[in-house]
Formats: structure tokens, sequence, C-alpha cells
């Protein structure tokens, strides 16, 4: 009997651990209850930015909701229940990370980033800090296998940033 109460005492601080995360409110991002960055009151969405139409694209794709309509900025009916979410993205950084005896670039990193902004009736009601995801390129092979492989860890490096966008105005976060 001496010997179970030590683990009955691991037990009661694990469970003590795991109620306490509970109760403090902590969720992952992308896992929230409720809206989300989007306002309750918001029936249509338009989405704007400087993002390729691939992101673009995705964002348009995986915002879809039975809580409010994605609309162009021009078929706007009712101004009180709509919402803008404008994305930004930085410039590309592209830059070499590592060189050989030669002084030839062998290795490559590249970051892709932007935040998010929405506003209602002309005032933002919600964005996000930089949203980052970076990479890296190793050089093997000539130019065009270098931008091949670039244009692929791109594309991975978006479809990333879209995920995280996502999760960010899922949770409100």
């Amino acid at each position: 009997m001496i010997r179970l109460l030590p683990v009955r005492m691991r037990l009661l601080a694990v469970a003590t651990g795991m109620l306490m995360l509970a109760s403090c409110g902590y969720h992952l991002v992308g896992h929230g209850g409720g809206t989300g960055a989007i306002p309750a009151d918001v029936h249509t969405l338009t989405v704007s930015g400087n993002a390729d139409a691939s992101v673009m694209s995705a964002l348009r794709q995986r915002l879809g909701s039975d809580q409010y309509q994605l609309v162009e900025g021009m078929a706007v009916a009712d101004q009180a229940h709509h919402a803008l979410l404008h994305i930004t993205i930085a410039p590309l950084v592209f830059v070499p990370s590592a060189y050989d005896a030669t002084g030839i670039a062998t290795q490559f990193h590249m970051i892709f980033s932007g935040s998010l902004m929405i506003e209602q009736d002309g005032k933002t009601v919600w964005q996000t800090g930089t949203i980052s995801r970076d990479g890296d390129l190793f050089v093997s092979g000539g130019p065009a296998s270098i931008d091949a492989s670039r244009s692929r860890l791109l594309s991975d490096l978006q479809k990333q940033w879209v995920s995280d966008a996502i999760g960010r105005i899922r949770s409100g976060f």
C-alpha cells in the first residue's frame, strides 16, 4: 500500500497539470471555438492583396464557409455585414547560405512571408504579425535544375504559408 502512494501522487500531479492547461483556454492555432478572426456578423468576405494567383486561389478555396460568402469587391450589397481580408506578401528572400572551396554557392535559404488583416467598415478588426515559412535549397546540377528546385521549394513554402494563415484566421490568433 505504501508503494502505491507515489504512483497515485504522480497520476494526481499529471491530471492536475492537464486540467490547468484546459482551464486556461489553451488550444492549438486553428482549433479554437467560435468564429475565429472573422466577425460573427459577417455575411460576405472579399479577399485582396499582393499575393500571386496560386496563393490567392488556395486561400479562397480553403476559406469557403457556410457562415459567409466570398465575393468580389464590386459585388458587395450589404456593407454592414461585409469584411475585407487583405493579404500582404513580403518580397521573397533567396540568399546563398553555403559556398564550396572555389566560392560558388552550394546552398540557398528561401523565406516566404506575409501578413493578414481584416477590415470591417473601414476599420481594422484583426491582424496577424508576420507569418513566415523558410527552407533550404541544395545546389546540384546546372541552372535548369536549380530553377526547377527553386520553383518546387517556393511552391511548398506557399502551401505551408496558406495552411498557417488559415489556421490563424480560424483561431483568431
